[in-house]
């Protein structure tokens, strides 16, 4: 019993410091944003990769980390872009990027529908379950009762050792 009460300690805490990253961006006004990356636990995201990304060709149009004030000024590019925070494994977020004071060029916008359009309609999406994913599903439930019994039972044999001592 004391070696589950161990376990489930230490399970509780190393999930007590999951964390979760942040960005923030923010209009200057200045035809420039503020980006500024952070975790959910207070922690600043220093080192974390800023990259804008173009939404028409796919190009990098700025690419730097952040300093030790985890804050960036970047100007904002003239074609419609996204901003991708990439804090490492598992810590990846992606942002719409904010338009110029002018704003984006009609035809650059056109390009970005066309292609969202594109991506969005999937021609042979099967919305139904396969044969293997059904199998699988139904293998990991066999399974997680048959632990839950084995367990149960195991436990009770140990209970009635334990009263006999």
């Amino acid at each position: 019993m004391k070696k589950i009460f161990i376990f489930l300690t230490i399970c509780l805490s190393v999930s007590l410091n999951a964390h979760n990253l942040i960005i923030n961006v923010m209009d200057n006004s200045d035809n420039t944003i503020t980006v500024r990356g952070e975790f959910s636990t207070g922690e600043d995201a220093a080192g974390a990769m800023i990259r804008l990304e173009s939404l028409v060709s796919g190009d990098i149009l700025f690419k730097q980390r952040l300093p030790a004030e985890s804050e960036l000024i970047v100007n904002i590019p003239k074609e419609p872009y996204q901003i991708v925070l990439d804090g490492g494994p598992g810590h990846t977020i992606i942002k719409d990027g904010i338009a110029p004071l002018e704003g984006f060029a009609e035809e650059l916008k056109e390009k970005v529908t066309d292609v969202n359009t594109k991506l969005s309609k999937p021609e042979n999406l099967n919305n139904e379950w396969d044969f293997l994913t059904i199998f699988f599903f139904t293998l990991c439930l066999i399974l997680f009762a048959l632990s839950i019994y084995f367990s149960n039972k195991n436990t009770n044999k140990i209970l009635e050792k334990i009263k006999e001592v």
